[in-house]
């Protein structure tokens, strides 16, 4: 009994009686980031790529059916991980445009929000900004000037 305890551990969970799992147990680690990208695809981009919005949807769809047509998951593992997801995703973006998370009570904010009061703790106005950046857009544009320069001496 302690030396299948140890296989398990030692294997990460990830081979238990001889078959292989991906490890996760009641909760699809896999739907929870293919649903996370559509979300911030469609929340993120503009509502004029109406194509790519439909694509997200179409992908996480498939992905979810692909999920579960390889045996890798039980249904409700899959289930349960769209709409926990879903619903942090969604619950998240209410506190972000909640005025009264906004209001002049920051220290009560900080102590029932302390990791969303640091996340969102920047913003100016009222509500969060629904914009879209390339991340490390400005780092490598200095880079690519850095190195025109360089090329031109």
């Amino acid at each position: 009994m302690l030396w299948r305890a140890v296989e398990i551990t030692c294997g990460l969970g990830m081979s238990l009686t001889g078959v292989h799992t991906c490890g996760d147990y009641m909760f699809s680690g896999h739907t929870v980031v293919l649903t996370m990208l559509n979300f911030a695809i469609t929340e993120y981009t503009p509502s004029r790529f109406r194509l790519l919005h439909l694509a997200a949807w179409v992908m996480n769809l498939f992905g979810i059916f692909f999920i579960l047509a390889s045996h890798e998951h039980y249904s409700i593992d899959v289930v349960i991980a769209f709409i926990i997801t879903s619903r942090i995703f969604l619950y998240y973006h209410a506190l972000a445009n909640a005025r009264a998370l906004h209001s002049s009570d920051r220290l009560r904010t900080r102590e029932w929000f302390p990791l969303f009061s640091f996340v969102e703790e920047g913003i100016c106005g009222d509500i969060v900004p629904n914009e879209y950046e390339v991340p490390f857009l400005d780092y490598i544009r200095s880079r690519s000037r850095a190195s025109k320069r360089r090329i031109k001496h």
